[in-house]
């Protein structure tokens, strides 16, 4: 242990001090763990025929929901749930690599446990299968954006002129292009985030529906696949131990007749059906000996998650993969033929370029880096996704969107329609302050949006192009932007309407630290998209999900940028929330 926080750590000179720490509770918690090693109930269970339905009645009787209830339960039998979850942790792979300053090994060889929630988030059922439902579309949607590129050269033409890492991408999509195509299919792994929009009623009112509202789409590099797996099994074991968590998901399910632990705590296959779609793509290539290239960046912490997918990849299909950085790439890749095939080492085939680096500046601190991911597009090999395909999901790209007839240019109005039920309130940037009375609608609405957020910031947010967390800004700091930002700055970022997600209490777990408090959760859907050279789709679903928690009043969300924890969502009956 150091500083309070219990870290698991593999090199052969910590092993034992390892298993044993592992092995063993503290003594204070014994009596709840011997609670813990009794035979599990079967996963298939009727809640109204158990005693522990007993605390439901009594959390109802008392006005409290049963899960706010675990949370006040006493700190012994938190604190012993806690204790099971860290030792499952390891065991199952539920790690990230320690940070330098956490252990005196390097972090190649030191881990501690992902940050996690203990309970997972309530969502409805109805919001749950609602998401799940838009990805095909998004899908497409992403894949026709990308397609087009006049359009989007024209929507990311000012942003571009003042965020010279968007110029940069958008000038090598249109180089290849103006190349002629090379990969043989193309490749989305994408992750649509979502909020559960319900403010604070007015004095008197009575509380609006829950709504379910889009954060982001994310197209590049969406990780916490393998990790968000392990979270829900994590929630899925706690389940099977802990009497108080099976009768509250009892509880907010409606108190069905029959329930099973899948009813209420939702399937999660998101690290195979990714593993999948690589795979797919790797035959769509045709080179049967060649290899999944993962791009990463130097020193990554969260490299359970992606070498889990790799392990997957082989056990499900038999394909291999290479791990290597932009700046390794630039020394021992290169292109060979009329193709363009994709060697690494002067021999070895890539068939599909799979990037988790490569959407911040950051990951290209040098002209190397550039030259790499030139490289890398030009290829033969399938990008996943192509700089086209990050493009698209820019934050300028969602706020055009967003604008009336653009959505019909890519998707049916059936779909249009669908989508635009859970976008925010999104403007540009780039206009004038004070426009004409003849402006265009949309900029007269962009220019009073600004006005408002200059006026009442806790409202909005305003959003660069970046992915990765961290990079937004709230509150005064928005405010001032707005102030003293010359138009051509303010292009680099868009505007979008705060959403305003009810909190609820929760037990966070982050480095060994337990944290009360009330928390509020952020959904996003993963799924996969694979469209061969001719049009044809292969694949188009739902790919699994993932769940990040956050104490309330805390604005960012990433979890690798230390914002929030991985958690897993509690279908609920809509009549319950």
């Amino acid at each position: 242990e150091k500083g309070g926080a219990e870290m698991y750590v593999f090199p052969e000179r910590r092993l034992l001090k390892t298993m044993l720490s592992l092995l063993f509770a503290p003594p204070a918690l014994a009596e709840v763990d011997d609670n813990l090693v009794r035979t599990p109930p079967p996963t298939d269970f009727c809640a109204s025929s158990l005693s522990e339905c007993a605390a439901v009645d009594a959390a109802l009787a008392a006005g409290q929901p049963g899960l706010p209830l675990l949370v006040q339960s006493s700190q012994a039998e938190v604190d012993g749930y806690v204790a099971e979850a860290l030792r499952w942790a390891p065991c199952n792979g539920l790690l990230m690599r320690a940070a330098a300053e956490e252990e005196e090994l390097t972090a190649a060889e030191s881990y501690v446990h992902a940050p996690f929630a203990l309970l997972p988030a309530e969502y409805p059922a109805s919001e749950l299968e609602r998401a799940c439902a838009l990805a095909p579309s998004f899908n497409r949607l992403v894949d026709a954006v990308a397609a087009d590129l006049p359009w989007l050269e024209a929507t990311l033409r000012e942003t571009a002129a003042s965020d010279v890492f968007t110029r940069r991408l958008l000038r090598l999509a249109l180089r290849v292009a103006s190349e002629g195509p090379t990969q043989s299919a193309s490749l989305g792994v994408l992750r649509s985030d979502y909020m559960l929009h319900e403010p604070e009623p007015a004095d008197g009112a009575a509380p609006a529906p829950p709504q379910l509202l889009q954060v982001e789409l994310n197209t590049i590099a969406s990780s916490f696949a393998a990790l968000s797996c392990a979270v829900s099994d994590l929630h899925q074991h706690l389940a099977t131990r802990w009497p108080a968590l099976r009768a509250a998901m009892w509880e907010r399910r409606g108190r069905p007749p029959k329930l099973t632990l899948s009813d209420a705590l939702p399937p999660n296959d998101a690290v195979d059906a990714i593993a999948d779609a690589l795979a797919a793509a790797h035959r769509a290539h045709g080179g049967a000996d060649a290899v999944v290239l993962f791009v990463v960046q130097p020193g990554e912490r969260n490299a359970v998650d992606q070498h889990r997918l790799s392990q997957r990849l082989y056990e499900r299909h038999g394909v291999r993969t290479a791990f290597r950085s932009l700046s390794h790439l630039d020394q021992s890749a290169k292109l060979e033929g009329p193709r363009r095939r994709l060697l690494l080492d002067g021999t070895q085939e890539v068939s599909v370029a799979y990037f988790r680096a490569g959407y911040v500046p950051d990951d290209y601190p040098s002209n190397k880096e550039w030259s790499a991911r030139l490289l890398l597009e030009r290829s033969l090999a399938i990008k996943c996704p192509s700089a086209a395909y990050q493009l698209a999901g820019a934050k300028k790209v969602q706020q055009q969107l967003a604008l009336p007839g653009e959505l019909e240019r890519f998707v049916s109005p059936a779909e249009a329609e669908a989508m635009r039920r859970v976008f925010a309130g999104l403007w540009s940037l780039s206009g004038d302050k004070t426009p004409p009375d003849d402006a265009p609608p949309a900029e007269r609405e962009a220019a009073e949006a600004m006005r408002a957020a200059a006026a009442d910031p806790s409202e909005y947010v305003m959003k660069p192009q970046r992915e990765g967390g961290g990079h937004n800004l709230f509150g005064a700091t928005l405010a001032a932007a707005l102030r003293e930002l010359s138009r051509a700055q303010r292009s680099a970022y868009i505007l979008m309407r705060r959403i305003e997600p009810k909190a609820a209490p929760a037990v966070l777990v982050r480095a060994g630290e337990v944290y009360r408090g009330d928390a509020v959760s952020e959904l996003g859907v993963y799924s996969t998209y694979l469209r061969s050279a001719t049009g044809r789709v292969l694949i188009s679903r739902p790919a699994g999900h993932l769940v990040r928690t956050k104490m309330r009043g805390v604005d960012e969300g990433g979890v690798a940028s230390g914002f929030a924890v991985l958690s897993s969502p509690l279908a609920s009956n809509d009549d319950v929330v």
